[in-house]
């Protein structure tokens, strides 16, 4: 499904290059807004939604098995993993 991906040299977007010959650009401040994780969904229900630092940054990108990535941020934040479907959809959201 993805080809490459790795945050952009200046760590405020993921770059994703997918197998069918497209490619993606992610804010970092998108990414972490949209993270899927207890602490991030525990925020989006008690406020209705997240409050994502200015400037945000990704600090790291790791695999996890084959099905997607943990992605870490400036903020602290290193809880979430994006399987690869969802950065897919959240690239069609984003590119709209």
């Amino acid at each position: 499904m993805i080809n490459t991906m790795d945050a952009t040299p200046d760590a405020q977007n993921l770059a994703v290059s997918w197998e069918d010959g497209t490619s993606s650009t992610l804010p970092a401040h998108f990414l972490r807004a949209e993270a899927m994780d207890a602490f991030t969904r525990r925020e989006r229900i008690d406020t209705g939604s997240v409050k994502v630092s200015k400037g945000i940054e990704i600090t790291g990108v790791f695999p996890v098995g084959g099905y997607g990535v943990n992605i870490h941020f400036s903020d602290g934040h290193d809880k979430a993993i994006y399987p690869f479907s969802l950065l897919r959809d959240l690239s069609d959201r984003f590119d709209k």
